[in-house]
């Protein structure tokens, strides 16, 4: 039986990827094992037989989107047009990278026999992302606004632009398949200054590979216990290699007085980052450790998909800082064809350590909520070659109101140049919208370049205002000068695997 076995997978393989220079080398490892007794004359035949005949199977299955609303909603069909290059189902189609692993639930993860001899599907290591930047910080600094700070000896130190090099992420993936019901996944990001830091781990368990279990899929399909990307937002519940800009949304990004924000507070506001954590920094943190379910309602019209986890809240690698968990979820459908839409919701405390003021003391839980809505879409009839999103969302912190939103559009304008995507972003975030000029708004321009599936260049332009600064040394909102309002140009290669 294990003979049998080990013969159907080999045939299998010779017949997905038998042709061209793979085939070659799968036919001298099959004379290799016939000439070691691993396989029988008639089995040699008939495998040799099978991989001549054309591989009858669909293109790409139905694409599994792993709990993550990450990126385009596009659905691959049997014998289609091939997706743009760098859309989620070309990634799909990749076998052996992340996004082909989760649609298969890590169980074909074979690329050729050279790899079925070698290893075995209970370790898969890739690479998420590597990025590489250039950036170009601009102050646009008038002469004479300001006096230069002093250094040593009270000497003058003259403020510039910050322009150069940097690593933005280097995060290496290590997967595979536990037991016949259960994966496991953990993601490393070695680009970070002064640690290594651990994105995620965790433990995911499929009810349908249950037998006890198996009745329940798919209203309970999939239980994962680990450090994991909350159920909530699109930009936040995305892979650094998969995201369409190089900076995230401002949601998942700010926190006051940290990441170049300067944003002022009425008193009793305890910020966005109240323990002072840049592990947790954001209006919706990206990462937390607790434990998620994914119900799944296919026969329904407009098949939704409902993710909820309960979480501890106090951000990456830390333990919880509170007795308190707090509770996020997300529904998900597909209204029409090409679309995905999302309403998302949070509640939970947070702990407050910052320095005491007249209505807010320190060492005291606080009470945030979050709710959104989003969406994606891909509309068929332009071929899927252009892309909209946009995410809008409130939420309290200790009573205060806050408000963001952005939208965005990707298109592939020239039949010559189908790998060029020019993109556009713009966006808001109101700190705190009972107090004026506390808005925040960038406009993110450039584009995206396909070099190959998982080869990147992209190039984006932002411009940036905020309501109650007027440049990054001066103010005309009466408040602190603000470094973050500058414009920005980066540029970025991206390689993925």
């Amino acid at each position: 039986m294990k003979r049998t076995g080990s013969v159907l997978a080999v045939g299998f393989l010779l017949i997905a990827f038998g042709v061209g220079s793979a085939w070659a080398d799968d036919k001298r490892i099959l004379d290799v094992m016939l000439k070691k007794g691993m396989i029988t004359k008639q089995e040699y035949d008939e495998i040799l037989q099978e991989a001549k005949e054309p591989f009858k199977g669909p293109v790409v299955e139905e694409t599994y989107k792993d709990g993550t609303p990450s990126v385009a909603t596009e659905e691959a069909t049997p014998g289609g047009k091939r997706p743009p290059v760098g859309s989620y189902a070309d990634l799909e189609t990749k076998r052996g990278g992340i996004e082909n692993l989760r649609k298969n639930d890590y169980r074909n993860v074979w690329t050729n026999v050279d790899t079925l001899l070698k290893h075995s599907e209970r370790l898969s290591i890739g690479l998420v992302a590597l990025k590489v930047q250039y950036n170009v910080d601009n102050t646009n600094r008038s002469p004479g606004t300001t006096t230069d700070p002093t250094g040593f000896a009270a000497a003058p130190v003259p403020i510039r632009d910050e322009n150069g090099f940097r690593i933005r992420a280097a995060e290496i993936y290590v997967t595979g398949r536990l037991t016949p019901w259960s994966t496991y996944y953990m993601e490393v990001d070695f680009a970070r200054q002064g640690e290594i830091a651990l994105n995620s781990m965790y433990l995911d368990f499929y009810s349908k590979d249950m037998p006890a279990l198996k009745g329940l899929y798919p209203y309970i399909s999939q239980l994962r216990v680990g450090q994991f990307r909350e159920p909530f937002g699109i930009e936040q519940g995305t892979s650094q290699g998969l995201l369409d800009f190089i900076d995230r949304a401002y949601y998942t990004d700010l926190a006051v007085g940290q990441n170049g924000s300067s944003v002022d507070v009425r008193s009793g506001d305890p910020g966005l980052n109240p323990f002072g954590k840049t592990n947790s920094s954001g209006f919706v943190q990206q990462l937390d450790m607790g434990v998620q379910v994914t119900s799944k309602a296919p026969q329904l019209p407009w098949a939704p998909e409902l993710t909820a986890a309960v979480v501890n809240g106090a951000g990456r690698n830390f333990n919880d800082n509170n007795a308190d968990k707090d509770v996020t979820g997300r529904l998900s459908f597909a209204p029409t064809a090409g679309m995905k839409v999302y309403l998302s919701s949070y509640y939970g405390r947070s702990f407050y350590n910052g320095a005491a003021t007249t209505t807010l003391r320190t060492n005291t839980d606080v009470k945030k909520f979050r709710d959104g809505a989003m969406y994606t879409y891909i509309p068929p009839f332009l071929n899927n070659l252009v892309k909209l999103q946009g995410e809008y969302i409130e939420g309290y912190d200790n009573g205060f109101r806050r408000r963001t939103w952005y939208q965005y559009v990707l298109f592939r304008p020239i039949p010559s140049l189908p790998n060029l995507e020019p993109a556009y972003r713009y966006e808001q975030f109101t700190m705190d919208t009972n107090r004026s000029n506390s808005t925040l708004d960038r406009h993110t321009v450039g584009f995206n370049y396909y070099f190959d599936t998982n080869v990147k260049f992209t190039l984006n332009y932002e411009i940036k205002h905020d309501g109650n600064e007027g440049n990054p040394f001066g103010t005309t909102g009466g408040g602190g000068a603000n470094p973050n309002n500058k414009n920005f140009l980066t540029t970025q290669i991206q390689f993925r695997y």
